[in-house]
Order: structure tokens, then C-alpha cells, then sequence
């Protein structure tokens, strides 16, 4: 622990060191140029002496190697350039010991040995560098670097390369030293200007100071060529120029790079720079056709166009095959591999613009809509990673129940189209058949399995709509409907439009709530101890101007989608309470209960609306009974259990209604404030005729387990007098179901007779 803070306050004293350090080379820098350039032909001064600025080049030139060896990783860049500048500052080091007392170094000579080693070097770490930024290159991206490298070299080479040959005079070795600099920066430069097409998009400050560098570079040695015509200038370039390149590559390796953000994309590499070494190429090999140019910059030229147009192939067939790809992505589900929305309605117009209904034997299309049940569950329990481990599976299960000439479709989330060409009603429900089956196989995950169901609404065309709109909309009325009363698959009937109508459903309902248009029914619940009915459930229905009553279930999922049930419990409690009062008042002393959702558990107002309903009605808490189903209460349980809690401190019981359809855990009973628990009909209707050991046993450990908890336990469901025996046998505490009563209206409800139920013989108190 103690060496590793010892490393960070290192590394802070490095990062606030070395740009002032470097600050302070600057400034002994343009020191020297100063000097430079206001001193007389004669005059020195031993602070800017030759060897006052080879042991500066030195010093820096150290500098990058201590950063490659204090780095942690990526090493090989800072030593090997630094190892290369370092040989040019010892180069300027053996120069001023054999220029002492005004001699002229022969050519070659020991100093041009270490000049010329910093080429390779420096060509290393510049690679180096570049694949370190650059990790993965396709063949365009080299071909671009390429091109302007080569470009680049074919202009240099066409300018330069001419007057190089007449400057360098001499032996064959002095001519050949001479060539070696232009043509070691000639390649140099090509490697930077094609690496700086790589690099375009990326962290380019420490790139910037690398090509900085190795350009002043350049232009040092040409100086140094040319110095005899560029006079007092091209000595002060001649200068000035290694000092600073060797500066300036050497803070490279110890500038942090900007860190890339992963959230934006990078930006795509620019066709500037080969555009314009392909147009100076090109202009080469035109001039070379009217002036005599050197055959190299010719040649690289040439070089240049051929790969210029090898980039320009490239780049066609890479248009085409992206135009393929994309259309490809743009009617295809990226999870699934099915076809999407765009390709399904591509595939309808097509359909419906060819088809002529008027011509003899046109054909037919069956448009199948499904939607996943329980899909939401698998998502909210084993996480999104398994719901798309299933909809991956669905496609081939679903796939093989279709023949090759029918069409699957995924529209989005869990919902699939299917479109079976020249198929009618018969064949289509035998596709649903084959469907609503393979989705009942359970699914494999990761590290256990999941079911899912399906409802299929079927649609015809021309006989249901002529036109994709109307075939979908059709089709998916028909869906919802099969949700509604519980069917695998429905056929779409024009005549049931209405009720499929949603936005036309939830407008009347808005106004049968503003209008009132919604009442109840009560439903008795008989004490199985007295054989008397002590409770009424309230069942609201709908008075529908044209479809007559309709029931709860065909318009409750409408209301909890479009946010009206706050208004709908509003007004059921508030008519519940109102005919509970009115009993009262006639000397039946009755207990209410009514069914609540979710959304009233998530409403602050909630509780005290209720008392303020019962406070206005003079109704006492105790006679007003709140069911919930089990599944809402786990859904938000903490939210549950404070609004149960909240509403028996008023005095107000909560019942835990449909228990046994789902799956929820008994624990959860022993820590909510509910204080009755209503048996699912599941549970119950296989008492009838003989029940099954099995079932009976079920019954009875519930009950007994309820009331071991403090509850009251109500069955729904009882259809025959078989049933109620054995449910009071069991020690139920209250039933409910059609053998008992039906649900009707409060002036047709039996409940002022104190006599018993027929027939029944009540358990002993």
C-alpha cells in the first residue's frame, strides 16, 4: 500500500515537472534563434556554442528514453525514437570535435555514421506509434496512406530531387552520403504523410508534435544541402532545425494523449490528403510529358495513379456491398434475423397494389397477429438478457410450423405477424393451432426454462380489408379480443369491430365515467357457519349505448392502460358505500367488498379518499372490505404493505383476492396487515364430485394456514352444493359463486331473508 502511494505522488511530481521543465528547454531555444540571428559572422558565445547545443540535444534526447523506461507499457516507442535522437545529437557532438579550429569535416564522415542511424530508428518507432493508435486497418484505409505517402514523395522527389544530383558533387562516397539524406527524409516524410491520413480522427497531439519534428527535421537537412545558395538564412535553418525537431519529438512521448470518449463516434478518416498527393502526382506525370523531370518522381507518380485507381475499385465494390448491407439492415430484425416492420409493409403494398378484386381467381392473404403472454414476467424475473434468449429462439421454432412461400414477421417487442399467401379462414386457424403449440414448449436459458403463450388474432384479405392498414388493424382487434376472452386464436368479425376499436373504446368509457353509465352488481357471500349471507361483493359493469352491459373484463385492461381507473374506483367505492348506508338504514347490516387495482395503491389520495367516502355516508370502516389480487400486491410489495398497513389503522380490512392463481410465495401473507384471503376458483372447483386427495388436501392446508395467520377464508367459485358441503367441512369461513347467488343489481338482491340457504346444514359454531 505504502509503495503504491510512494508511485502516484511520483507521478504527480512528474506531471507538474515536466511541462515546466520542458517550458524551460523552450525558452534556451528561442534563446539560441535569437542569438542566431543578431550575432556578427564572428561571434560566439560559449553558452550557444556547438557544444553547448549538442549537449542540449543530448539532455533531450535522454528525456525520451527515461520515459520508455519509467513507463509502465508502450515502451518500445519513446526508447527506440529517443535511441534515434539520440544518435543525431551525438552526430552534432562529433561534428563540433572535427570542426575545431575552423576544419571541415571531410564527407563522409564519422558524424554522418550517426546521422543516417537515426533514420531506421525513427521509421520504427513512427510505426510503432501508428499501431498503437491504429489496431485494426482494412485494405482502404492503407491504400489512402499509401496513396499520400507515395504522392507526396512523387512531388518532393520532382521539385528537389533534380537539384540534389547537381549539389551533390564530390567522390562516389561524398555523393552517395549527399543522396542518402534527401532520400532518408524523402521516405520519412512519405511515412508521416501517409501516417497522418491513418491517423485522422484519433488523439493527434502527440502525433502533431512527432510530424512537427520530423518536417524541421527536413527542412534542416535541406538547408544544410542548399546552405551555400539560402546564404545567412539557410545557416540559421541549418542551426536552429536539429535542436528543435529533436525538442519537440522528444515532448511527444511525454504528452498524455486526450483519453477517447467511448459515447462519441469516431470520425472517419479524411480524403484530403491522398486527394491532394494524387492531384500533385497526376501533375507530375503531365509535366514530366513537357519538361524533363527526374524518371524517380516519374515513377513514384506513376505509382501513385495505380494506386490511386486500385483505391477507387475498392471504394466501388465497398459502395456496393454497404448499399446491400444496409438494405439488408433496414428489413431485418437486428435480435432475431426475421424480417421487419418495413419489409412487412413493403410486402402489403406490393400485395394489395397487384391485386385486382374484380379478376377471376385472385388470390388471398391470411395475416396472423401474435403477442407473446407472460413474455413481461420472463423479462421483469430472469432479466432482459432471457427475454432476448427466448424472442432469438422463437424465430426458428416458429419458422418451421410455416410453409417456404409464407412470411414471419417481428413488429417490435413480442409481438410477430404472420402472412400466409392463398390461405383462407380454415388453413389459417390450423397455422394458429400449429403456433399457439410450439409456443407452449418451454424455452432453455442460461441456467433454467421459461414458458411462454401466445394470442392470435387472424385476419382476411379481401374478405376483412384491402389494405395493409386495414388488414393489420384487423387483425390485430382480432388479437385483443382473443386476450380478452381467453382463446389462443380468434377469426376477426366485422360486426365486433366496436368493441376492437380501442381509442373509440376509451373515449365512450371517459364519458360513461362522466356520465355515470357505470353501476353494480353484488354478488352474496354466505357465512358457512350460519348459513346466512353476511357480505356482498361489487362487481361493476358497463351500460354501453350500443353493445349492451358490457363486463369488466372487456374494458378494466382499457381503463389501467389509459390511466382511468383512479376515476373508475372513485366512482364504484363512492356507489358501493352509498347502497351499503341505504341498507343500513333498512336494518340489513351487510359487509361490502370491492376490488381495487395497482394504480390505487400507487395513489396518495387513495386512503383518504376512503375515509372521506365512508365519514360522508356514515358507514363504519369495518364494513368496507378492499380486495387485491395477488399478483398487484407483489408487484410494488413495499408500496403495498405501507397503503395495507395505512388502511387498517383507519379500520378498513384488505383481502388478498384469486389466491392460487399465480405463484406467489405464503410468506409474504405473515408480514402484510391483510386480514382474509379468498380462494381462487381454481383451487375450489375441483372439490365437485369426488375431489382428488390431492386437491382436497391443498384446500385444507390453506385453510388451515390462513387461519393459523389470523385470516378469513373465502372461496369463490362454489357451483354445486357438493362443493359448499366440503368446503364447510374444511372450516371455510365464507363462500361464494353462483350455487349461492349470482351477481344482480342491489333491488333484486335476496339478502333481508334471515333464513339459511336451502338445504344447507351450517358447521357448528
Amino acid at each position: 500500500m505504502a509503495g503504491a502511494v510512494a508511485r502516484l505522488r511520483l507521478q504527480d511530481r512528474r506531471a507538474l515537472m515536466m511541462p515546466a521543465g520542458y517550458g524551460l528547454l523552450g525558452l534556451y531555444l528561442l534563446g539560441y534563434l535569437a542569438w542566431l540571428i543578431v550575432r556578427g559572422s564572428d561571434q560566439s558565445w560559449p553558452l550557444f556554442g556547438s557544444w553547448t547545443v549538442a549537449g542540449f540535444e543530448i539532455f533531450v534526447s535522454l528525456l525520451c528514453v527515461a520515459r520508455g523506461l519509467t513507463a509502465r507499457s508502450g515502451r518500445a516507442v519513446p526508447v527506440t525514437l529517443g535511441l534515434g535522437l539520440l544518435l543525431w545529437a551525438l552526430g552534432d557532438l562529433i561534428l563540433a570535435v572535427e570542426s575545431q579550429g575552423g576544419v571541415e569535416p571531410p564527407t563522409p564522415s564519422l558524424a554522418d555514421a550517426f546521422y543516417l542511424g537515426f533514420f531506421p530508428l525513427t521509421y520504427v518507432a513512427v510505426v510503432l506509434f501508428m499501431r498503437g493508435e491504429v489496431r485494426r486497418l482494412a485494405t482502404p484505409s492503407w491504400l489512402d496512406g499509401a496513396v499520400a505517402g507515395a504522392g507526396a514523395a512523387a512531388v518532393c522527389a520532382a521539385f528537389v530531387f533534380h537539384g540534389v544530383l547537381h549539389a551533390a558533387g564530390g567522390g562516389t562516397a561524398a555523393t552517395a552520403t549527399n543522396i542518402a539524406y534527401p532520400v532518408s527524409d524523402l521516405l520519412l516524410l512519405s511515412l508521416v504523410v501517409g501516417g497522418s491520413t491513418l491517423m485522422s480522427g484519433r488523439r493527434k497531439a502527440p502525433w502533431l508534435l512527432i510530424v512537427a519534428g520530423i518536417a524541421i527535421n527536413v527542412v534542416g537537412d535541406t538547408a544544410n544541402l542548399f546552405h551555400s545558395s539560402l546564404g545567412r538564412s539557410g545557416l540559421i535553418l541549418d542551426a536552429i532545425a536539429w535542436p528543435a525537431s529533436i525538442l519537440l519529438m522528444s515532448m511527444a512521448v511525454w504528452l498524455r494523449p486526450r483519453p477517447i470518449n467511448p459515447l462519441v463516434a469516431q470520425k472517419p478518416t479524411t480524403f484530403l490528403i491522398p486527394g491532394l498527393s494524387a492531384s500533385g502526382a497526376l501533375v507530375v506525370v503531365l509535366a514530366g510529358n513537357l519538361q524533363e523531370i527526374s524518371r524517380v518522381a516519374v515513377a513514384l507518380a506513376t505509382v501513385t495513379l495505380v494506386l490511386a485507381g486500385l483505391r477507387l475499385i475498392r471504394s466501388v465494390r465497398a459502395m456496393r456491398a454497404l448499399s446491400q448491407e444496409r438494405q439488408h439492415q433496414s428489413i431485418t430484425d437486428e435480435l432475431t434475423g426475421l424480417n421487419n416492420r418495413r419489409f412487412l409493409s413493403t410486402v402489403l403494398d406490393a400485395f394489395f397494389a397487384d391485386y385486382d378484386q374484380s379478376a377471376p381467381g385472385s388470390r388471398g392473404l391470411a395475416c396472423l397477429f401474435v403477442d407473446l403472454d407472460h413474455f413481461k414476467d420472463i423479462n421483469d424475473t430472469y432479466g432482459h438478457l432471457a427475454g432476448d434468449q427466448v424472442l432469438k429462439q422463437l424465430g426458428p421454432r416458429l419458422t418451421a410450423c410455416l410453409r417456404a412461400e409464407d412470411l414471419l414477421v417481428r413488429l417490435g417487442g413480442d409481438e410477430f405477424v404472420v402472412l400466409l399467401l392463398d390461405a383462407d379462414a380454415d388453413y389459417a386457424v390450423v397455422v394458429a393451432q400449429r403456433l399457439t403449440e410450439v409456443l407452449a414448449e418451454p424455452f432453455t436459458l442460461s441456467l433454467t426454462q421459461a414458458s411462454v403463450g401466445a394470442r392470435i388474432g387472424i385476419a382476411l384479405a379481401p374478405t376483412d380489408a384491402t389494405d395493409a392498414h386495414s388488414l393489420l388493424w384487423c387483425a390485430d382487434i382480432a388479437m385483443y379480443r382473443a386476450k380478452l376472452a381467453g382463446s389462443p386464436y380468434v377469426c376477426y368479425h366485422h360486426d365486433r369491430d366496436l368493441i376492437g376499436n380501442r381509442m373509440q373504446l376509451l373515449a365512450e368509457l371517459q364519458t360513461a365515467i362522466d356520465e355515470h353509465h357505470l353501476f353494480l352488481h353484488y354478488q352474496p357471500q354466505l357465512d358457512l357457519r350460519s348459513g346466512r349471507i353476511v357480505s356482498v361483493e361489487c362487481l361493476v359493469r358497463w351500460q354501453h349505448r350500443k353493445l349492451g352491459v358490457v363486463p369488466p373484463l372487456d374494458f378494466l385492461p382499457f381503463a389501467e392502460e389509459a390511466g382511468l381507473m383512479g376515476q373508475i374506483t372513485a366512482l364504484v367505492l363512492s356507489d358501493a358505500i352509498t347502497q351499503c348506508a341505504e341498507w343500513r338504514d333498512q336494518g340489513i347490516v351487510l359487509t361490502i367488498s370491492v376490488n381495487i387495482s395497482p394504480t390505487n395503491l400507487l395513489d396518495p389520495q387513495f386512503v383518504p379518499l376512503v375515509e372521506h367516502l365512508l365519514d360522508r355516508h356514515g358507514v363504519p370502516a369495518s364494513a368496507l372490505i378492499l380486495e387485491l389480487t395477488e399478483t398487484s400486491v407483489i408487484s410494488d410489495f413495499e408500496r403495498s404493505q405501507q397503503v395495507i398497513q395505512e388502511l387498517l389503522d383507519v379500520g378498513v380490512f384488505v383481502s388478498v383476492d384469486d389466491f392460487g392463481a399465480g405463484f406467489t410465495s405464503l410468506a409474504y401473507l405473515s408480514t402484510l396487515a391483510v386480514k382474509e384471503l379468498k380462494l381462487d376458483r381454481t383451487l375450489v372447483s375441483p372439490l365437485s364430485g369426488g375431489a382428488n386427495p390431492r386437491d382436497l388436501e391443498l384446500v385444507r392446508s390453506t385453510i388451515e394456514l390462513g387461519h393459523a395467520l389470523g385470516l378469513r377464508i373465502v372461496a369463490e367459485g362454489i357451483e354445486d352444493g357438493a362443493t359448499l358441503e366440503v368446503l364447510s367441512a374444511l372450516g371455510c369461513d365464507l363462500g361464494q359463486g353462483y350455487f349461492i347467488g349470482r351477481p344482480t343489481v342491489a333491488s333484486q338482491l335476496a339478502v333481508a331473508s334471515p333464513a339459511p340457504l336451502p338445504g344447507f346444514l351450517p358447521i357448528a359454531s
